[in-house]
Parts: C-alpha cells; structure tokens; sequence
C-alpha cells in the first residue's frame, strides 16, 4: 500500500467537502482504502503502507476528467483559424474546404502507425494538465475501414498506463464525407449500420454531430438508436450552430451528454436534468465561437455540468484540464468549487463512470497534487500545473 501524507488540503468532491491537514491510503489494486484527517488512520491498513509520499502541504484533488476531445487526426489548419479571427463563420469556412473536410483528407493520408504514434504523444499533454481520464473521438475518416481503425487505435491506447485512462467514442457521424457522390441520407444509413462493429472494435460511446448543416435529429436518431442496439452509449454534439434539437434527443434517448448546447435554452436545460443527461461544455470553444452556452439556466435547472477542452485540429488546440477550469471560472462565471466539480464528479457522470472522479475509499487513486495550497490558485494562474499525478495509485507525473 502507499500513504500519501502531509497534504495541506483534499479536494474531495464528496459531501466531505474540504480536509485539511488529510492523508490517503492507496491499496495495490488501483484504489483508494481510506482518506481522512492525516492521523486517523486505520491501524490496520497502516500495517500494510509500503510506500510514504509526502505531499508538501498542498493541494490534491481527483484526477481531472476531460468528457469532450477529438485527438486522433493529422495535420493542422491555422491558416482556417486565421480566417475564422478575421470574421469567417464556421459555415463559410467548410464551404471553401476548411473544418472538418480538411482534417478528413489529412488523416486518411496518414498511416495507423502514424497516427498511433501522433495521438499517444498528444494524449500524454493531459497528463500535464492533470486530467486522468479524456473522452476520444473518432471522426476524421469518415468511411468504415478508417473509421473502425480509429477506435482500435484508441482502444490500444487505453490499453497503456504511461496514458491517460481513454474513453472511446465513435463518432462516424462527424459530417458529410469529401467523396464524390456523398448523401448525407445514405451515410446516415451506412454509419447506423457499422456500430455494432464499432462496439466489437473497442468503441464505448457513440456521438453523432447533430446541428444545422451536419446531422438533422431524425438522421441522428436513427444512429443513436442503432447505437443503442449495439449496446453503445449515446451521447450528442447538440445545438451548438443553432437550435435544432439536439438537446431534446439526447433528453429522449437518456443520453449520457449533449455537449456544446451554445444555441440552448432554458427548456432544453430543464429537459436535460429530467433525463439526467450531462451538459458537456467546452469554454474554449465557446470563445472560438462567439457565443456562450446557458449556464445559469443549466444550474438553475439543476443539470449536471462537465467540462471539456474539445482538443481538435480546427477551433482549440487545449490539452490542459487545469486552463479549461480556470476558463470555466472566467467565462461561465462557476465559482472554482463548481468549475472543480464539472471537472471532476461531472466528467465522471459524463463518460458513465463511478469509479472516479472524488477521493473517497474505494474510488480509483487517480490523483493529482497540484503546485498550490488552496483551490483557489486554479483561477489565478490560468493553467495551474501538478506536481505529481497518480494514476490508480502509480506515479505517472512528476
């Protein structure tokens, strides 16, 4: 077992609240045995302590969860990003060949080998932002064979313990393909078609782009309901570009998350915590796009937040959890114990998962001790940086 000691405060995100003057115990199977005042541990669990981590005094909290990324692709489009700086709508962009298009031609060149390797090297950054556990989507292939490569691809690397854990989506309904001939209708079809063997391939989730101009919410559905079928989590890109229902889909098929929601409203918001469906946002993007999702309609409805970076090749390049809370803080006015918590409890909630994302006995050691001595400094140093991150227990940061 190992004693992580002299921790000044433990961020637990449970009704514990805030320790102070904490330690842990870590058992040899990934997980927390005990926490609580540094002093009240077991006798008999300290039998059993092999290793003592002194902590310094700081801060710890849960390893951050990241519920919303597109990591695997090649290439990059700046040039886009300059346009879009310049006032060129998301539309306009696609229509001269930029956004997600773009990405499609540059990670369909790209070899497996290649783009394994490119996408390990990228997912290793979370860890410097102190995110444990990233949601990853396929998405830039946008025919079978690629897009079934992705997601093993990105079940391999869930596979590594030098990653984060890797929560893998299938997200072949990202958009209408470049090829010659193409019908939204018709690839609707194909994808509702391919999740079965996207669940045999690794895939966990299913998401699909439902938005003006991408997928309509009967197309969606019928890929959700495939999805469901083939014993795949749903989750949904909803009414980011415009209101088109996104958020009541994903309210009707109890997804796990409707992500972005720029366009929402305070109906869709209350919609969603009926359903306890996660609203999933990204304040990276929301500044790229311009616009800003309804937050206090979502607390005031009671909806469980999470937060993402959206990492992609086109409107964020974010890699640290740490800045996206700090951003949460900024723009969305949550207060750091809130912004905390969509970072941590309500990622968990978001990627389906209760084994993580609080510090409490029996939950995963995915731990952080963060270069601070209260949770404050996240909203000061916009990226606060870890000085140790655990992973189940081990030591994958420092």
């Amino acid at each position: 077992m190992r004693r992580l000691r002299n921790i000044g405060r433990l961020f637990t995100g449970t009704q514990a609240g805030v320790i102070e003057k904490a330690a842990i115990i870590c058992d040899d199977d990934e997980h927390i045995a005990w926490c609580g005042p540094q002093g009240e541990e077991p006798i008999d669990l300290m039998g059993y302590v092999a290793h003592e981590e002194d902590c310094g005094g700081g801060l710890v909290t849960a390893g951050l969860i990241d519920a919303h990324t597109h990591p695997l692709y090649a290439g990059n489009r700046m040039a886009e990003i300059a346009m879009r700086s310049a006032g060129a709508s998301y539309e306009e962009i696609a229509r001269a060949g930029g956004g997600i298009v773009a990405s499609v031609k540059a990670t369909r060149e790209a070899g497996d080998k290649a783009l394994e390797q490119a996408t390990a090297e990228r997912l290793r950054k979370w860890l410097e932002g102190g995110a444990t556990t990233v949601e990853a989507k396929t998405g830039y292939h946008l025919e079978r064979e690629g897009e079934l490569g992705a997601t093993r691809i990105l079940k391999r690397l869930s596979d590594r313990q030098d990653l984060p854990r890797i929560e893998v989506t299938f997200l072949a309904a990202h958009a209408q393909p470049p090829d010659r001939g193409a019908d939204l209708g018709k690839y609707t079809k194909q994808v509702a078609s391919w999740c079965a063997d996207a669940y045999s391939a690794g895939a966990r989730f299913c998401d699909v782009f439902c938005d003006r101009g991408y997928f309509s919410v009967s197309q969606s559905r019928r890929i959700l309901k495939a999805a469901l079928k083939a014993q795949l989590i749903p989750r949904l890109h909803a009414d980011e570009l415009a209101r088109t229902g996104g958020a009541r889909l994903a309210a009707e098929l109890h997804a796990s998350s409707a992500d972005h929601l720029l366009r929402a409203n305070r109906g869709d918001a209350a919609a969603l915590a009926r359903a306890g469906v996660v609203a999933t946002l990204a304040p990276g993007t929301a500044l790229s796009m311009g616009r800003l999702p309804p937050v206090k309609d979502f607390l005031a409805a009671g909806t469980t937040i999470a937060l993402g970076t959206d990492h992609n090749p086109g409107t964020s390049g974010i890699t640290s959890m740490s800045v996206v809370v700090a951003m949460a803080v900024a723009v969305f006015k949550l207060s750091v114990e809130r912004a905390l918590l969509a970072a941590t409890v309500g990622g968990a909630l978001s990627v389906a998962r209760l084994d993580r994302g609080a510090v409490a006995a029996t939950m995963l050691a995915d731990l952080v001790l963060w270069d601070a001595d209260h949770e404050g400094a996240f909203a000061w140093s916009y990226g606060l940086r870890p000085l140790r991150v655990w992973r189940g227990g081990a030591q994958v940061l420092s």
